[in-house]
């Protein structure tokens, strides 16, 4: 067919990516599933098109290891394929399970580096709420890493501690899900709530972003299907996200955990170079360029994460300090409690459930809706701050975050479900 005929031979190499994200290696061979392959079969003068053939081909058989197998493939794209190319550059080295159902995943990456990906199975109701809240559908949400380790540092995560090993090519972030769809085909949403400052790594982030949301049949997910946690670690990083275009796909999480500069930075050191003023007005322009694209974007709103340590943040004083900080922008945020949960090593603990209940309660006297999350997977150290690269070698407590995240109360959805109780 025109545009299948064999290109000149003087294109050995595969061209590189424009940037490449910080620390990473240059893959040889590539993965198949990367968003750039589109334009880099074109560059070669076949139709981008194939690459969703490639995709769709994968994602249906996830244990295939031969382009071949690959239907209406022309012959002439074969041999280019097969020496630039292959259908996974990751494995996965070692599986948890957990009695829940959860299930966590160390993969190995093509140069052996490490990387930790948790299939949440996810249902039912927070452990406490200051609103009544649906239960959740059954089903299952990736959580995903976009980095091998983390530079961010904050004192109560475990991935922290690893300090940035490199981060991920997109092609290695989309690569978890079709070895994650071994483990559970019916993944309907994504979270970039593992390993890594998912902002650090925007260009391969945000590659991955367009292409779940823009792809959501081919990759089986469901209806905004995306949610994006950070830190927020730069001036203007949520910013960019809007900028991007991906407002309104996306559902933003910001980890806030504090709800003073000060206590941030104690923290979360990366605090100090994005004040709590300046961080607000990014929310803020964030949740209103949301809200002009649909009304499932609008009432979703932005999720603030708070990781609750006893003693540190867990006060009523913080709780009324975090109300009057959200309360302006009420309508579009949903908090989302998180006790800690236990790292080795680390010198916190989580305040009890009376405090924790205390605390989404005081949030409500401000007009600030939120939950706990629930527990979930005490076998595992699958939860929030967790990632490690460890074996489990005593009991953690894991937790449904990443609930499916799409599927927490929204600040909208939460105001009628209070109205109407």
């Amino acid at each position: 067919p025109p545009g299948d005929e064999a290109p000149e031979a003087e294109a050995e190499a595969v061209a590189a990516p424009a940037r490449r994200p910080r620390g990473a290696v240059e893959l040889h061979p590539r993965p198949l599933l990367d968003p750039e392959l589109p334009r880099l079969l074109e560059e070669r003068g076949f139709p981008g098109s194939h690459a969703r053939s490639i995709w769709e081909h994968l994602l249906e058989h996830p244990l295939c290891t031969d382009v071949a197998e690959v239907p209406s493939l022309p012959k002439a794209l074969l041999p280019w394929l097969s020496e630039h190319f292959t259908t996974s550059t990751a494995s996965v080295k070692r599986r948890m399970a957990s009695q829940d159902g959860t299930t966590k995943l160390l993969i190995s990456l093509q140069d052996g580096v490490e990387v930790e990906a948790v299939v949440i199975n996810h249902g039912g109701d927070g452990e406490f709420s200051s609103v009544s809240r649906p239960r959740m559908k059954p089903g299952a949400t990736l959580c995903l890493s976009s980095q091998a380790g983390c530079r961010m540092g904050c004192k109560f995560c475990a991935t922290g501690t690893l300090g940035l090993i490199r981060s991920l090519h997109a092609g290695e972030i989309l690569e978890q899900l079709r070895l994650a769809r071994t483990v559970r085909p019916d993944i309907r949403k994504i979270v970039f709530m593992g390993m890594g400052e998912p902002l650090e790594n925007f260009d391969a982030v945000t590659s991955v972003v367009r292409l779940l949301t823009s792809e959501q049949v081919l990759f089986r997910l469901g209806g905004r299907p995306v949610t994006l946690s950070t830190v927020a670690p730069t001036p203007n990083c949520i910013t960019r996200l809007v900028d991007a275009g991906l407002a309104g796909s996306t559902r933003l999480a910001v980890s806030l955990h504090a709800p003073t500069q000060e206590l941030r930075e104690q923290i979360v050191p990366s605090a100090r170079v994005m004040p709590l003023p300046k961080l607000m007005d990014e929310i803020d322009a964030f949740g209103r360029a949301a809200s002009k694209v649909s009304k499932r974007a609008r009432e979703e709103g932005v999720l603030i994460e708070y990781c609750m340590l006893k003693g540190v943040n867990d006060s009523a004083e913080c709780a009324h300090q975090l109300g009057e900080l959200l309360h302006p922008r009420r309508d579009m945020v949903y908090v989302n409690v998180i006790p800690f949960n236990p790292v080795f090593g680390l010198p916190y603990e989580a305040p009890s459930e009376d405090v924790v209940w205390e605390f989404v309660r005081l949030l409500g006297t401000h007009g600030v809706k939120g939950h706990a999350r629930r527990q979930l997977a005490n076998d595992i150290a699958a939860a929030c701050g967790q990632l490690a690269k460890k074996e489990v070698d005593s009991v953690f407590a894991a937790q449904a975050d990443v609930e499916d995240v799409a599927g927490a109360a929204s600040p909208t959805a939460a105001a009628a479900a209070a109205a109407a109780a």
